[in-house]
């Protein structure tokens, strides 16, 4: 009763919005030929973006498990990173869908020997492939890879996503019958209540936590008083399947008042170019100061996702004094299980102002428009589409020279407010030595301490970069070469399957900063070395290609603004 319950109130939200599409039941088998245990869902949140497939547990938490594919096809694109996706290939497959297998361990022999070629023929590690229909044709179950943890990942996991092939716009793999043992509703961990002006503008808000009624119902047991006109949501969710402990995320959730639907989403579709909304879609805030995920159900003016049906209050629910309002926000899992919270909201008798709270700005960033601040010595220009609402900007600045910095600290305030596209910052940098003029960077200086290295091109006087977050920044400069550090190496190596350096630099690199550069030479000829982006590892694997003897190595590794280091090593085979 409870599932049928929730599933009418689920189809009167979902008339509101248009059907995406139909995804066929039968095409796709299983990547690793089991039921799916799942250690991630699509649309789970993640930092910066939503999540694109489905993480696919091992069966025994360790690399190595095969790899199928899920249909037949062809390959239609391999890529090998240090970091994203790690080793990953897509296969292109006749109904109009796209499969993508990433952070595999390594691939079957035929497709490594033509990366492996590939890579000699580039000269590089990371290489992007397109083979074409004709190379590698692919049967259903046909083993394509093995499991891995290479990439931006931490434990072994098939990343599993199905795509439309037409546009790459990642579609829920769930949706195309594949099956996962989840008997359990999603858990309401919090509430986040706003206080909402005439505007619909947030004036205040409250966490709170709700009690556990019945199995899968949550309750406060006493209204909910509020100064405001309007309210609005935020929950914090998360789902579970059988026998397992990791907290993925939910599918969908419901805010509806009296019975009737006001606000919903479900998480079937989210294209690529607007995963970055997610920063709209959360509490911002509570992400950055708190490091805490909540659902906000209410949509702000510059998000831009696809994914939400809205009563005509639009999440912004009025309140009075005289009759408290009933609210329930339901929480579904792709199964269908689903927990709901229950409660009320009363508009209290002490009205306060129903306005933001004051803060110092210098101008108003809106979603719609350009947004420029000058100051002596800084300029930051916002573009159009940069912020997600109504967002008072503030630029401060701080002098000194005491700590290594060539231009004043200038502080973009809120630091927590989100922003969606690169904004670019103007620095004077007279103070700069000639001398060093190739080693400055514009430096975000975090709250902890630390120093990120966001790039930087000179035009003129002004140094200038793209940053994509709010905080404080200055000049620095870097002089100091990366490090290469022998970790299995030996002179004498014959019999040995490999040799590790760890490469590593002294400031972090972010947004328009660059990775570390490196090549590997054996006398005089270029060498193939993986790196591990996460660890820093740069691996060559002895695979014949290197005779019987004495050789002389050679490692090259350049940072971001030009230090370079040498290795130089002999070693016998």
């Amino acid at each position: 009763m409870k599932i049928y319950a929730f599933i009418t109130v689920c189809i009167a939200l979902l008339s509101m919005v248009e059907i995406i599409g139909s995804y066929p039941k039968g095409d796709f088998v299983s990547p690793v030929n089991r039921d799916l245990r799942l250690s991630g869902t699509f649309g789970e949140l993640r930092t910066n973006h939503f999540h694109g497939g489905l993480d696919i547990k091992s069966l025994h938490q360790r690399s190595g498990d095969p790899v199928y594919a899920a249909a037949e096809g062809y390959i239609s694109r391999i890529k090998i990173d240090e970091f994203g996706y790690g080793n990953m290939l897509q296969i292109d497959h006749p109904d109009g869908f796209t499969t993508l297998y990433g952070h595999l361990d390594h691939f079957t022999d035929e497709i490594q020997d033509y990366i492996k070629e590939q890579q000699y023929l580039q000269k590089s590690f990371e290489v992007e492939l397109n083979p074409g229909p004709d190379k590698f044709p692919v049967k259903q179950m046909q083993q394509i890879g093995y499991m891995g943890n290479t990439g931006s990942s931490y434990g072994a996991h098939l990343h599993f996503e199905i795509r439309h092939t037409n546009d790459q716009t990642p579609v829920n793999p769930l949706h195309f019958g594949f099956e996962n043992a989840d008997h359990h509703a999603p858990v309401i961990q919090q509430l986040i209540v706003y206080e909402l002006n005439e505007q619909g503008e947030i004036v205040n808000s409250r966490m709170m936590q709700p009690k556990l009624s019945t199995e899968s119902n949550y309750i406060f047991e006493n209204p909910i008083e509020l100064p405001s006109a309007k309210v609005g949501f935020a929950l914090r969710t998360y789902d579970t399947e059988d026998g397992q402990d990791n907290k993925n995320g939910i599918y969908s959730i419901q805010c509806k008042s009296g019975g009737e639907p006001g606000f919903a989403f479900t998480l079937d579709e989210i294209p690529f170019e607007k995963s970055r909304y997610l920063n709209a879609h959360i509490d911002y805030q509570e992400k950055v100061n708190q490091n805490l995920f909540f659902h906000r159900c209410f949509q702000l003016e510059g998000n831009k996702l696809p994914i939400y049906a809205t009563g005509p209050e639009q999440g912004r629910f009025i309140i009075n004094p005289e009759f408290p309002r009933p609210f329930s926000i339901s929480v579904s899992d792709f199964k269908g299980n689903a927990s709901t919270l229950s409660f009320q909201v009363v508009q209290s008798g002490n009205i306060l102002s129903q306005s933001p709270k004051p803060a110092r700005y210098n101008t108003i960033g809106l979603p719609d428009a350009i947004t420029i601040v000058t100051q002596q010595g800084f300029k930051v220009v916002w573009p159009e589409g940069c912020f997600y609402e109504k967002t008072p900007v503030n630029v401060s600045s701080t002098t000194g020279y005491n700590t290594g910095n060539y231009s004043a600290y200038f502080e973009l305030d809120p630091v927590d407010a989100p922003v969606h596209t690169y904004f670019d910052v103007f620095i004077d940098g007279l103070a700069v030595p000639p001398s060093l003029l190739n080693r400055a960077f514009i430096a975000r200086c975090d709250p902890n301490g630390s120093i990120i290295n966001c790039g930087g091109t000179w035009i003129g006087n002004n140094l200038t970069t793209g940053v994509r977050e709010m905080g404080t920044y200055t000049i620095l400069v870097d002089t100091i070469p990366p490090k290469i550090k022998p970790v299995h190496f030996n002179a004498n190596m014959a019999g040995w399957m490999k040799m590790d350096f760890r490469i590593s630099d002294n400031v972090r690199i972010r947004d328009k900063g660059r990775n570390l550069l490196y090549s590997a030479y054996v006398d005089n000829e270029w060498i193939l070395m993986s790196l591990d982006g996460k660890t820093g590892i740069l691996t060559h694997k002895f695979d014949g290609r290197l005779a019987s003897g004495d050789h002389r190595l050679v490692i090259k590794v350049i940072d971001d603004r030009g230090n370079e280091s040498i290795l130089e090593k002999s070693f016998t085979l």
